[in-house]
């Protein structure tokens, strides 16, 4: 019991129950999370693992996206976690069920039947309510509830969790409409990367600038030694980034590489137009935009709210493992973590507009690599 004088506890307080439409609209998002969540792990698990494990490793992707799913509508729904925990646990172990049983129905024998079967099924309706029934508990709420983080850090999480979002969305999204009449996945990803990169910028720096963040804190200086810091810089980062890639592939093998990569020469040999459209999707709208919602919003906040050793970490491994997540591959991880740290680095010392540099020249370097290896 709190006394008079003090404001009640967490757990003391009394809050309307939430209606009906609220809770169903948690169970839907958290299903839509969980299953899209799914696919990406689930994928790169098969895509990493060896054929003796794929099946096991297919089911511990599973618990780990259901667990935090559930974990989340806990938290959210508190006494209420019952109803869209199942609804959330229920669509999301029907959905893996039904997709195997779509494989029996076309006449095809069912891919990795553990998780698309009863055992996936199962393990991802429970995982949700254990979850659930954890994140429901009142000390798991006080400890990991975001109102306790600074609104700062908050914009930073939130902003990185929202452009991962939005660029999954635009991908599925390019994927639905214009993926069935072009018959080019490479396509399909620039054009996702055109139109969603912009819009997750958008997204990154409202949020963002609600929370405080004005426009000279996202440190544009355009002066004469950022462009040129910034162009020496990009070229050292791109040497380290190929040179890793390079030392990544000679310990894993090039059979990791041709996985993550293998798509994309091949589609890329469909024409000088693709090159184009790569050049300017990969070359320009990708380090524009992520520099701005990764460095200019996201590392600022963190840094301004934990320090730059903490903010600049963070945001280095967010920005990893968003790629790991989208890209449904390890393969990129080490070549990635060097060029965000590079870029954090850099922006903090030397403002966005250097950090914006190195990432075109970068990236501009891969293009020309690969131009080099389809075209000659």
């Amino acid at each position: 019991m709190s006394s008079p004088d003090e404001p009640p506890s967490l757990a003391d307080r009394s809050t309307p129950p939430p209606s009906p439409v609220r809770l169903v609209a948690t169970g839907l998002v958290a299903a839509a999370i969980g299953i899209a969540s799914t696919i990406i792990v689930a994928a790169t698990t098969v895509a990493v693992l060896p054929d003796t494990l794929v099946g096991v490793g297919s089911l511990v992707a599973v618990a780990v996206v259901a667990g935090p799913v559930g974990l989340a509508v806990g938290m959210r729904s508190r006494e209420h976690w019952i109803g869209p925990t199942i609804l959330a646990g229920g669509l999301l172990g029907g959905f893996l069920y039904l997709r195997g049983q779509a494989f029996v129905m076309q006449g095809q024998p069912i891919s990795y039947p553990l998780l698309f079967g009863l055992p996936g099924a199962a393990l991802s309706v429970g995982s949700t309510l254990g979850g659930g029934w954890v994140g429901s508990r009142a000390t798991i709420v006080r400890r990991l509830a975001p109102s306790r983080l600074s609104p700062l850090t908050r914009a930073g999480l939130v902003g990185a969790a929202g452009w991962t979002v939005v660029e999954l969305l635009f991908g599925v999204g390019a994927a639905a409409t214009i993926g069935s009449t072009v018959d080019n996945t490479f396509v399909v990803v620039l054009v996702a990367t055109t139109v969603g990169f912009p819009f997750a910028a958008g997204v990154v720096v409202w949020y963002g600038r609600r929370a405080g963040i004005a426009r000279e804190d996202l440190d544009y200086r355009t002066t004469k030694r950022t462009v040129i810091v910034g162009t020496a810089a990009g070229l050292a980062t791109a040497l380290a980034v190929q040179a890793t890639g390079f030392a990544v592939t000679s310990v894993a093998g090039t059979e990791a590489a041709n996985a993550a990569f293998g798509f994309l020469l091949a589609d890329l040999e469909a024409g000088v137009w693709v090159l184009v459209l790569f050049t300017f999707a990969h070359g320009v709208v990708a380090p524009l935009t992520e520099e701005l919602a990764w460095r200019g919003i996201v590392q600022t906040a963190l840094v301004e709210a934990r320090g730059p050793v903490i903010g600049i970490a963070v945001t280095a491994v967010l920005f990893t493992a968003k790629h790991a997540i989208l890209d449904a591959s390890f393969a990129r991880v080490p070549s990635v973590l060097v060029l965000a740290v590079a870029l954090g680095l850099a922006r903090h010392r030397w403002g966005t507009i250097a950090s914006t540099i190195i990432h075109v020249v970068v990236n501009l370097a891969s293009v020309l690599g690969l131009a080099i290896l389809v075209f000659g």
